[in-house]
Formats: C-alpha cells, structure tokens, sequence
C-alpha cells in the first residue's frame, strides 16, 4: 500500500510546485498563483468533507490527492503544449506516489474512452492519457476527485454548471459541446447524496 504523505509534507509539495513554476520561463502570473493556491486548497476540503461523510472513504488521503491533484501546473501547460494532467503523472511517479500520479491523471477525465477531439489540450498528450486509462479501473477516489474539482472555479465554490460555463468561457468552448460532461457529473454527484445521505451542495451552502 502507498504511504500517504502528511499534510505537512503535502503542504511543502505544493510549495516546491509553485516554486519550481515560478522559477521556470513562463511563472505564475500573482493572480494565477492565487488562484492555483485557492483552488488547490478548496479541492482538497471538499474532497476531505465529503470523504468523511462516506465513513468508507479516508479522508486524509482525500485531502492529499485533492491538495495536489493539479500537480503538474508545474509548468505553464499551454506554453510548454503539455497537459498538465499527463505531466502531472508523470511528476509524481518519479517521487514515487502513484495514487497521486492517478489523481493527477483521471481527475479530468468522465469517460475512459473519450474522443482527443473532446478537449483542448495536445492531440499527442491525450492519446497517451486514453492509453494508460485503459489499464484503470475508476473507484470512488477517481469520481470523489473529479467532482470536488468541477464545484469549484479558481477558489470559489459553486455548482457544476457554474464551472462548466466558467471553464468555456476561458477556453473559448461552446458550453453544449460540455453538455455530456454535465451529465456525468451530475451522476456523480448523485452517487455521493446518496453516500452521504445528502445533497453535497448543502454541505458547502452551495445555491443552485
């Protein structure tokens, strides 16, 4: 079993990231710092409050995987024309913790078998990341990831269909080409009312 990191050590992780992005060519504009230290943080409670909401889910390493999910901003993704997703990956097996390399990867990820087309990030990257899913069966820590992810934009707490439009708008997508990405999540999130025998917005003060 994988030796989960502290909270300390997971902490100092997430410093020597946004270190070594800021020491690199293309830094952290100080509001994209901010933003990457609020969502990182709000990832990792929500991942944690609803973990331990389940009983069944730890919800340290809840916490971790959410603290460092987006590990591989590391590096400026569109600069470099990686995805920080398969970056992130890659980071972290090569310091040895594979369930945060796995966060890193599935996180963005609804379906296994999706179309490179889908998202807007290196045909090239994408291909490799459909590849190595193919070996990953999701489990409740994959799903638990991905919707603490997607209710939160940037440090503030909102509804899936709040980050949907914010994350189109950014990127210049048309929001009904995300429409299935919606319904996924929208599962998931079911899944997880009925794990924790509530609706997961009230746990936030969410409005719909």
């Amino acid at each position: 079993m994988e030796q989960l990191l502290s909270r300390n050590d997971a902490q100092e992780m997430l410093e020597s990231i946004i270190s070594e992005r800021n020491s690199s060519a293309h830094p952290f504009r100080p509001e994209w710092e901010q933003e990457f230290r609020a969502h990182s943080g709000a990832v990792a409670h929500i991942a944690e409050t609803i973990a331990f909401k389940t009983l069944y889910l730890n919800s340290e390493k809840a916490y971790i995987l959410g603290l460092l999910h987006d590990c591989g901003k590391y590096q400026d993704e569109y600069a470099c024309h990686k995805f920080h997703g398969l970056a992130g990956y890659y980071y972290m097996l090569e310091k040895g913790y594979p369930d945060l390399a796995r966060a890193s990867l599935t996180h963005t990820f609804y379906k296994k078998d999706f179309e490179p087309n889908e998202y807007p990030f290196p045909p090239d990257d994408l291909k490799i990341c459909r590849r190595l899913l193919q070996d990953i069966k999701y489990d409740d820590y994959d799903l638990l990831l991905q919707l603490s992810d997607m209710i939160n934009d940037m440090g503030k707490t909102c509804t899936i269909e709040y980050r949907i439009q914010s994350v189109c708008t950014r990127r210049n997508i048309t929001p009904k080409n995300y429409a299935w990405v919606e319904r996924i999540l929208k599962n998931i999130k079911h899944h997880f009312d009925q794990q924790c025998g509530c609706d997961i917005y009230s746990m936030f003060d969410i409005l719909k």
